[in-house]
């Protein structure tokens, strides 16, 4: 299954007017100038088929074909449940259920969120390569950004990380923080017993911060919500260990079962993202998912 994605710009007054430039400037990449180029790309103004060095006028329509993708082999499409919270041509946003992991690990074939995703792209005749944005934890659950093609996932990707593109999570916690709202800015790096797992370290470790807010207090717990400013990997459940709160359920963080729930109690509940390619403001909420509903239910006694 192959598919070609239309990408549409009016020329402005303060725009570039020769193609190449104008499309550097809109971010697209060498490689992708390369393959609009030489793997069958197309380029009209109004309608006429032109070339990269063609230039325009304001006002001008400029319709981009991109180039056809190749799904790779690797990701197979697998049918499964797919819960949409948003869609449009260029990206695609799902809430991930706990307990499956975002990408297939070497030498795994179990179902992953993309493979459902591409299952689900094929099924409705749209181009199946996986464009991954955002990815979470197997036993998190909540938000996930698919790009839909390349020029996506290179927009998205270049505001990842910025407030126009910002991440909250929820968290059911032990204890309560003090203050009830705060930073940590604590530098994460590889943990030195175990690959998989990171720790706080000052030497190695890459800057990262983390935002929160204390929603709701429990007796001996509290449900907390987070806002990434830097995309570390098990960011939350580290900085929450590392200020003496870990996350209820946390295993791989405090080596402890928690008979109320079986997996860390975090969820991505919202993304605020301004669209890099139609300029739309998009809030997008994933409710609170059961397991979580219910742990909370219990902490209040």
């Amino acid at each position: 299954m192959t598919s070609k994605r239309f990408l549409k710009f009016v020329i402005g007054q303060d725009d570039k007017k020769i193609i190449r430039k104008f499309l550097t400037h809109q971010r697209f990449s060498s490689s992708q100038l390369h393959n609009l180029k030489n793997k069958g790309g197309l380029i009209f103004v109004n309608h006429k088929q032109r070339h990269f060095n063609f230039k325009m006028k304001s006002g001008d329509h400029l319709l981009i074909v991109m180039s056809e993708e190749k799904p790779s082999d690797l990701i197979k499409p697998m049918p499964g449940k797919l819960d949409v919270i948003f869609e449009d041509e260029y990206m695609l946003v799902i809430n991930k259920p706990p307990g499956i992991a975002s990408l297939p690990a070497k030498a795994r074939t179990s179902k992953t969120m993309a493979n459902v995703v591409k299952a689900y792209l094929q099924n409705k005749h749209e181009n199946g390569t996986i464009h991954l944005v955002t990815r979470l934890d197997r036993d998190t659950s909540g938000l996930m950004v698919f790009a839909k093609n390349s020029y996506a996932h290179s927009m998205l990707d270049q505001i990842l990380h910025s407030d126009k593109f910002e991440k909250f999570y929820l968290a059911i916690i032990q204890g309560q923080l003090t203050p009830r709202f705060g930073k940590v800015d604590l530098p994460i790096g590889i943990d030195k017993t175990a690959f998989y797992l990171r720790a706080i370290d000052f030497e190695n470790g890459k800057p990262s911060q983390t935002l929160y807010w204390t929603e709701e207090i429990f007796p001996k717990a509290s449900i907390v919500r987070l806002k990434l400013l830097t995309g570390r990997t098990h960011q939350i459940r580290v900085h929450m260990k590392a200020i003496g709160h870990p996350i209820v359920g946390d295993y791989n963080y405090t080596q402890r079962v928690d008979p109320l729930i079986d997996r860390q109690a975090l969820h991505c509940a919202e993304l605020k993202i301004f669209h890099p390619i139609t300029q739309q403001q998009l809030d997008l909420i994933a409710p609170l998912p059961a397991d979580m509903t219910e742990l909370c239910q219990k902490l209040r006694g």
